[in-house]
């Protein structure tokens, strides 16, 4: 049925549509946007400076270091600022997220969290999230939910899946609420309708 593979990002961003109207013209983008390419993907340098700490096992504050290196530096001080705030005191350990792609009603989504986190102990898997609009607590659950869907049998036993919203500093774990699924599935049902009409 599609011959878009839908990444996870493309799903939050859809998802957290306010509108119809909103949620078709994110369908029609993707859906004609053609081919990715790195030189259109606004926040991969910032991902990858803070995969890389991460997996590196480093200081925080090399995050800035990996921005420097990528000749973005200052263009990202802000995001920067923002995830070392939320990182605070926090001991994190990294684990190797993983992805897969997942299959939900024919809709083929690519599920890449970037972080696997030990967070005080307890394994995260984390979607990052850098978009001006807030993302809403109903929203990222949704998106937990299709991750967790997914990847459940390649995550640690008590996984936690979560979308931090890095602008302000949220992080957003699922609360597995009884109409999460119905939720989740009335999204991929409706995206699959308008991708049919777009």
């Amino acid at each position: 049925m599609h011959a878009t593979r839908i990444s996870l990002t493309d799903f939050v961003d859809y998802v957290n549509r306010p509108s119809m109207t909103g949620k078709l013209a994110k369908v029609r983008e993707i859906k004609h946007r053609g081919p990715y390419t790195t030189t259109s993907d606004l926040y991969r340098p910032l991902r990858e400076a803070i995969i890389r700490t991460h997996a590196a096992g480093g200081d925080k504050w090399e995050i800035r270091v990996h921005l420097a290196r990528s000749g973005v530096g200052g263009r990202y001080d802000n995001f920067a600022d923002a995830y070392l705030g939320w990182w605070g005191q926090r001991r994190l350990e990294w684990f190797e997220p993983g992805w897969q792609i997942g299959s939900l009603q024919g809709l083929p989504v690519s599920v890449n969290p970037e972080l696997g986190l030990e967070i005080d102990g307890r394994p995260h898997l984390i979607k990052l999230y850098f978009k001006e609009d807030a993302l809403p607590h109903t929203h990222s659950d949704i998106a937990a939910r299709l991750m967790a869907r997914v990847l459940r049998e390649q995550g640690p036993r008590d996984v936690a899946f979560a979308v931090l919203d890095v602008r302000r500093k949220r992080l957003l774990c699922m609360q597995d609420r009884p109409d999460l699924d119905l939720l989740l599935d009335a999204e991929v049902a409706a995206f699959s309708a308008l991708w049919a009409q777009a």
